[in-house]
């Protein structure tokens, strides 16, 4: 069965679950990547489904892991579903009625969580079924039934750092062990390596994101892939162009790795797309809610990546009552949006915005990152010009963060473990 084929079969096993007996206990396993649900999550949740369900006796169902409506939004991903033959209308969202009717009857259903190794609080009630984890984040310790021992715990993070920059080079590997000298699937081999190529940022030392586990992976893929072997749907998104220039020697030959990761960049990275989205889609397409454990202060932080300058964010219509709506509904106390673009001269440029509803907390947070040797690294620096004429409705800070590699992968942790030490007592 071909990687399309299976996305399509699974959403069809679901749909007939769903109209079955209510009693309906036979097993059935999720895959379900983090909130955010960026490319590496949403592929990853796909390929490793797939992977998985080839050795398996029961269904294993991929989740993706936002609402069906805002797939449109991750224009990267729609980009790379299109070219690999898969219809996002064949996949399952964490808002289709049928995948809410398997969640509510949790006691048959076990779970594997990739690119994050804590689930949501709203899907808390899950905690027990979860029975593996597939993650290159900081572990938050969460759901201490599934051991690194088992083999069921695979965290690719080590002292401070990302070992591998994709979930999906972890499934590669995964796949590349289980199929031996068997060729890969067109369609599975091309979603991966156009994740890990975004990820990785093409490999390209500068950027400091790429390790040789994911050059690796990408090669691996890039050799054992049956290239030959189209999927069944064509591409309708990408035109003819743009598809000789990621497959200069024909639609049925290795694509080109730079063409493939210089499209997929420019869909993820478009500044025109991003100009025009509204404030508050800016704040959500690709945000994360990070619980605190114990009597903290701080009781949650909420961060979110926007692929646009500062300024600009803060230019958009009704920019900051829409993110105080945003803090409320969220219920964070700390918030931080954490921009990225580059300039004119091609450098890549980081600044991150934080506020709260408590004034004091925001301005404790900002001295700890300007100040305290753990956020050192960062290189934070305040900003003081950037809302010298805003109208805030919350207590909000500017910085530049001089270190560009550090992604909301190594800026929150330095959060979560600042706000752990802040006692209420």
């Amino acid at each position: 069965m071909s990687f399309p084929e299976f996305l399509e079969s699974s959403q069809i096993s679901v749909s007939n679950r769903s109209k079955g007996p209510n009693d309906d206990t036979s097993p059935i396993h999720l895959v379900l990547g983090n909130e955010a649900g960026d490319a590496d999550s949403i592929i990853s949740s796909l390929s490793l489904a797939y992977v998985n369900g080839r050795s398996s006796d029961f269904p294993n169902v991929p989740l993706v892991s936002i609402q069906r409506s805002d797939l449109p939004l991750r224009r990267d991903v729609v980009y790379l579903l299109d070219m690999a033959g898969v219809s996002t209308e064949s996949l399952l969202y964490i808002d289709d009625h049928t995948v809410n009717d398997i969640l509510r009857d949790a006691a048959p259903t076990s779970m594997t969580l990739v690119d994050h190794n804590r689930i949501k609080s709203s899907l808390s009630f899950l905690s027990d079924n979860i029975s593996e984890i597939l993650d290159h984040h900081e572990d938050e310790c969460s759901h201490e039934h599934v051991t690194i021992d088992s083999g069921n715990r695979v965290i690719a993070f080590d002292k401070g750092l990302a070992t591998v920059a994709s979930t999906c080079t972890l499934v590669a590997e995964r796949l590349l062990r289980e199929l031996g000298s068997a060729s890969i699937d067109r369609s599975l081999g091309l979603v991966l390596l156009g994740v890990i190529l975004l990820d990785s940022v093409n490999m390209l030392p500068e950027a400091g994101k790429g390790t040789p586990r994911d050059e690796s992976a990408i090669q691996a893929l890039m050799n054992r892939t049956d290239w030959s072997t189209s999927p069944k749907r064509s591409p309708t998104l990408v035109g003819d162009d743009a598809l000789r220039k990621i497959f200069p020697n024909g639609k049925d030959t290795m694509p080109d790795r730079t063409a493939l990761f210089d499209a997929l960049s420019e869909a993820k990275f478009d500044p025109k797309f991003w100009q025009e989205m509204s404030a508050r889609d800016c704040l959500r397409i690709d945000y994360k809610r990070f619980s605190v454990e114990g009597e903290s202060l701080v009781q949650a932080i909420g961060m979110s990546t926007v692929l646009l300058d500062v300024r600009s964010v803060l230019a958009k219509q009704h920019f900051h009552s829409t993110m105080a709506d945003f803090v409320s509904a969220e219920d964070v106390d700390i918030f931080g949006v954490m921009t990225m673009h580059v300039n004119d001269g091609g450098t890549w440029i980081r600044e991150l915005l934080l506020t709260g509803r408590d004034t004091s907390l925001v301005d404790v947070f900002a001295q700890y990152l300007l100040k305290h040797p753990d956020a050192a690294f960062l290189q934070i620096k305040e900003d003081m010009e950037c809302l010298k004429d805003e109208k805030e409705s919350m207590h909000t800070r500017i910085f530049s963060q001089g270190n560009v590699k550090g992604s909301r992968k190594q800026v929150a942790p330095v959060f979560l473990n600042y706000a752990s030490s802040l006692s209420r007592l």
